[in-house]
């Protein structure tokens, strides 16, 4: 098993209660020590750099800190398997979780972590965290994640564009249409929406941002009761979704990758709406103020829904695995951490720090709201050929591939995966 997980992951870099002892006050004598894997922004490595610090202090046990690039997590991640090298406590991205715990790299965190940090978990958190054939929990995080509409509020006023106030009352994919229509015709408008292009739609991004676009429709990227993908990625929903994206980068609407990701709140605010994550709103407010508005993402026919998962913390196999989960537990209550993550906008896994962010209950209540409505990425050890499949396709169809040949590759491609890994077991049928 972990020979095939070190494979499924290359394959994605390819292409692009016991154990909280005592409170976070109390010094634990013994001197013990555990490594820390993780990634990140500067200043998310200098979070992490004064938690532990913190947690050290508090505890007396020490912390090997291991630091790998975002754009290599992955990479290193798997060498470090397959060198016997692992980390007690690593990150990783939530939809890898089924990946990493069907190849036995991870084992279940619930009895090494403060029960009172399992109970503050929001419902998408504990979904992220969870793997499916039996239930339990492999990791534990504080971020989820969402996806959304922003919009120049003046340029919607300026079409006579109806405001959504709640994912109830969100777009329909016939609204939408007719609006990026009338955007495209305002003089100071050069681009109606962008999609972040500029990310690399053959990046995560490509999966992430839009799979559930797809759901949305009726279609989707694999069945969650037989684990297959011919069929459903295939199926006339999830074409007809693809042909709606591709006609929007045909008319021109959609911004170039070439041209960056901030069209909407550079000087020129040269583009309308951007489809992006939660993140977006630290970047584009500062420029634009309450001129930028937080929307759902459209309906297109069946509800709205939205992805979910963020970077989370697992306990590995061999790891001092109370110490880890006491590490992972004071981390995730230090309110000075939960600070940090609160001044950069991250979205709130965690039901205390959501109660005390004053952004997602104001002009970010959408982004909340839409937690109710999260679909995660399929939960299969398959995944990093699932996302790799799909992003492909995906970037193909903007780039104006048939769109019927690019689902039905990508379908093929999935399904024989499973097939040479004899279904993934306990996965199938």
């Amino acid at each position: 098993m972990g020979k095939r997980i070190l494979m499924a992951l290359a394959m994605i870099i390819a292409v692009g209660s016991l154990v909280f002892a005592g409170s976070q006050g109390e010094t634990q004598t013994d001197a013990r020590k555990i490594t820390f894997m993780y990634q990140g922004t500067d200043q998310f490595q200098a979070s992490y750099k004064a938690a532990v610090e913190r947690f050290t202090a508090a505890t007396g046990i020490e912390v090997e800190m291991r630091y790998a690039p975002h754009d290599v997590y992955h990479e290193q991640l798997a060498a470090a398997i397959a060198g016997d090298d692992l980390a007690d406590v690593v990150q990783l991205d939530g939809p890898f979780l089924s990946s990493l715990a069907w190849g036995g790299v991870l084992v279940p965190v619930e009895a090494y972590i403060d029960q009172n940090l399992l109970a503050d978990m929001t419902a998408s958190n504990i979904v992220q965290c969870t793997y499916p054939p039996d239930g339990k929990m492999y990791a534990m995080g504080h971020l989820d994640s969402t996806v959304l509409l922003y919009a120049n509020k003046s340029y919607l006023e300026k079409i006579g564009a109806r405001i959504p106030t709640s994912v109830k009352d969100a777009w329909t994919l016939e609204e939408f249409d007719t609006y990026l229509a009338a955007l495209a015709e305002l003089p100071e408008v050069l681009y109606p929406l962008d999609i972040m292009r500029a990310y690399g739609v053959k990046s995560e991004w490509g999966t992430y941002g839009f799979y559930t676009a797809f759901i949305s429709g009726g279609g989707g990227i694999m069945d969650r009761e037989n684990w297959e993908a011919d069929g459903l990625l295939n199926s006339p929903e999830t074409i007809a979704v693809a042909e709606k994206f591709q006609e929007w980068a045909e008319n021109g609407w959609l911004v170039p990758a070439s041209a960056g990701a901030n069209m909407v709140f550079n000087e020129q605010r040269s583009a309308a709406m951007a489809w992006c994550g939660n993140w977006y709103w630290a970047g584009a407010y500062p420029s634009m103020g309450d001129d930028l508005i937080a929307l759902p993402l459209p309906d297109f026919g069946n509800g709205v829904y939205t992805p979910n998962a963020s970077w989370i913390f697992g306990i590995t196999k061999d790891a001092d695995k109370e110490a880890a989960g006491q590490f992972i537990s004071y981390m995730l209550q230090d309110q000075a951490f939960i600070d940090d993550m609160i001044k950069t906008g991250e979205f709130p896994g965690l039901k205390s720090w959501a109660a005390r962010d004053p952004l997602y209950s104001t002009h970010m209540k959408i982004a909340a709201e839409q937690a109710d409505y999260a679909i995660a990425r399929p939960p299969h050890p398959a995944y990093p050929t699932i996302t790799s499949a799909f992003m492909k396709a995906f970037a193909n169809i903007l780039d104006g591939a048939d769109v019927e040949d690019e689902l039905n590759d990508a379908a093929a491609e999935i399904d024989e995966d499973i097939r040479d890994n004899d279904g993934y077991p306990p996965f199938g049928k």
